[in-house]
């Protein structure tokens, strides 16, 4: 409650300490080239729209003025045109000095019906007028070939003037950012403003430039969206501060009555929702109904701006014209809400976070002064000078401009890195379908040669033993059918001969199947299923002892194809003892390394012999074909083979 009281107390002393400076007059000083009327302005309200200079300097007249309380002179909005009404504002100057002084007074506002500036002295007599100037008037016709609005004001020395302003405005904001100028400044004063805007509208139209290059580029829709705020922003400026007044006369008439004067900040309030829907698109997303409602508020500025071309079409009554103003008023500040729900919508639901931060930083400044702006019209807080000198309009611009661009290049990064990702992982995704075709095939491939290695391993053993039993049965059943069986014995032998090549085919069977049956085997297996063999098989010959010794990784994986070349070689190495070395013990040494490497020697005490070139010291035609068998299945390990003697026979495998 104190501290309510006490901005109370506050409030009411700086309302008051307005009030009395408003009645002091200005002490000018020979050497200053600008002077601020603020505290020192006075207002009347003329009812009558009949009142002249007269009446208005008239000593009675004088307790109707009222001070100006606020930074800049604000008197609300105008929205209705019957009910606009002049306003007088006075102020006084006082030169000490000894030289007459000049002055100008500048009116830093364009769109003003009416503006009328009178000079009195101490008795009231008049010392100057000005004729009546508006935005109508040609800028060759008035005082000062200006954007802005000049009135001379000549303070004769030792003397005290008091000067009074009409002015008429007849629809919008009527804020009345007046200033006194020294003559002799003028040029200066002018050249550095124009210099100013010079440099923010061209940067303006270069960001809008390098805006379109990357949409011709990219084709990327957000860029369009951005060359049509940055197009808002440039009309904005050019209207609002007056260039199309000086430079650009009769484009002010293109549209009806001032409608030029709401058409670029129409656009540039819609052309802001436009590209937010896209900078925060909430298309594709749970909340995406208010993408929708900025679809229609897009609508609702196309029917504001038939609202500003309806003139064009038909004479507008009163009743018609205010029920249009009134809603283009609603509609004007629509997009505001709408913007505001993207911003926050994005940052609470995190579906853009860093960027709706970035657009409220950027917009922050410039909203701000618009907004500060609006509740200055409606008396909700002071008109300060930032809110009504568009140079400060022109720094915000500048900023929001710098960060959005900035924010576009960080989104085009952060979209170009997604793209190389994507290509990344498409490029990666093509190479494992590659690799998975070249594994495919390869497996395909690895699957022929093993039907082919089991097909000649099937060709090679069980067919032939097949072949033998079915040559033998065909033979006796030949000679069954010429002569009676009168002695079983040598049938007897015959067929012993058939059942053990049959056994022979069946067990070359089973191992090839065994083989097949998975596709690897760790050393340890294989070791165990020879074992198997060789005690089932080989240790039945009288006098042979054979000893398998295993070396290495025992964990090692061998492939199906492997373990069955391996297997047929140790096989038919065995084989060849038993016929043909007469040896007493075989060592079979297997070494597989980690590496994947095999070395593989069968050795025996038997008759030894050498094999080079596919020949050997030995001419039988058997032995000579088991070992060519059993290079054939060494190279397909991809390895290399030989036999030689040392103490006997040693076969040797090294893949």
């Amino acid at each position: 409650m104190r501290l309510i009281l006490r901005s109370l107390l506050v409030l009411g002393s700086c309302l008051f300490a307005t009030a009395v400076m408003a009645q002091s007059t200005v002490v000018t000083a020979g050497h200053d080239d600008r002077l601020s009327l603020r505290g020192k302005l006075a207002y009347f309200r003329d009812s009558s729209l009949t009142a002249t200079l007269a009446d208005v300097s008239d000593p009675v007249m004088q307790s109707a003025f009222r001070p100006v309380t606020t930074p800049v002179p604000n008197f609300g909005l105008i929205s209705d045109l019957t009910s606009a009404r002049p306003h007088w504002l006075r102020f006084k100057v006082k030169n000490t000095g000894s030289e007459p002084q000049r002055w100008l007074a500048e009116i830093d506002f364009w769109c003003f019906d009416e503006l009328q500036l009178f000079v009195v002295d101490a008795r009231n007599q008049l010392l100057s007028s000005s004729p009546s100037i508006g935005w109508r008037t040609p800028v060759a016709k008035r005082f000062r070939h200006s954007r802005h609005f000049w009135f001379p004001l000549v303070v004769p020395a030792g003397q005290t003037v008091t000067a009074y302003l009409r002015v008429m405005k007849r629809r919008g904001a009527q804020i009345i950012p007046i200033e006194l100028i020294q003559e002799s400044a003028y040029e200066s004063v002018t050249q550095q403003g124009y210099l100013f805007w010079g440099g923010v509208l061209f940067a303006l139209l270069f960001v809008a430039l390098m805006s379109l290059f990357f949409f011709l580029t990219t084709l990327d829709r957000i860029y369009s969206k951005y060359i049509f705020c940055l197009l808002g922003l440039i009309g904005f400026f050019f209207i609002n501060d007056g260039f199309m007044n000086q430079f650009a006369f009769t484009a002010q008439f293109w549209m009806p009555g001032r409608n030029m004067y709401f058409l670029f900040p129409l656009i540039l309030f819609y052309s802001q929702l436009a590209f937010v829907r896209t900078f925060l698109s909430l298309r594709a997303t749970a909340s995406y109904r208010w993408h929708t409602a900025g679809t229609v508020v897009l609508v609702w500025g196309i029917g504001c701006l038939l609202a500003l071309t309806a003139e064009w079409i038909t004479p507008l009554t009163p009743a018609t014209e205010l029920v249009l103003m009134r809603l283009f008023s609603a509609f004007y500040w629509l997009p505001m809400p709408v913007i505001v729900a993207y911003v926050v919508i994005g940052i609470v639901r995190r579906y853009h976070v860093r960027e709706a931060w970035l657009y409220m930083v950027a917009v922050a400044p410039f909203y701000a002064l618009n907004l500060g702006q609006v509740f200055g019209n409606f008396g909700l807080l002071p008109t300060y000078e930032p809110v009504a000198d568009f140079t400060y309009y022109g720094l915000a611009a500048l900023f929001e401009v710098l960060v959005l661009t900035f924010g576009l290049a960080y989104r085009y990064k952060v979209d170009r890195d997604q793209t190389e990702r994507l290509i990344n992982d498409q490029t990666h995704q093509q190479q494992r379908t590659y690799q998975a075709e070249l594994q495919t095939l390869t497996l395909k491939n690895d699957l022929l040669v093993e039907k082919t290695r089991i097909a000649r391993d099937l060709h090679d053993n069980v067919g032939t033993h097949l072949a033998f039993v079915v040559t033998h049965l065909a033979h006796i059943s030949d000679q069954a059918e010429k002569q009676p069986l009168t002695n079983g014995k040598p049938w007897a032998s015959q067929l012993r001969t058939i059942v053990s090549h049959t056994r022979e085919a069946i067990k070359l069977l089973r191992e090839t199947i065994w083989a097949i049956h998975q596709e690897n085997f760790t050393v340890s297996e294989f070791v165990e299923r020879l074992n198997q063999y060789i005690n089932r098989y080989v240790h039945e010959t009288d006098g042979l002892q054979v000893e398998v010794v295993a070396t290495g990784s025992p964990v090692q994986r061998l492939s199906s194809g492997q373990v069955l070349n391996l297997f047929r070689i140790v096989q038919e190495a065995l084989n060849n003892v038993i016929k043909h070395a007469d040896a007493t013990k075989v060592t079979v040494r297997l070494n597989v390394r980690s590496g994947g490497q095999i070395n593989l020697i069968v050795q025996d005490n038997g008759r030894g012999f050498t094999w080079v070139n596919g020949q050997t010291n030995d001419s039988t035609t058997e032995r000579h074909y088991g070992l060519n068998n059993m290079q054939t299945r060494a190279q397909e390990l991809g390895g290399t083979f030989r036999v030689f003697a040392n103490n006997g026979t040693t076969v040797e495998v090294d893949v």
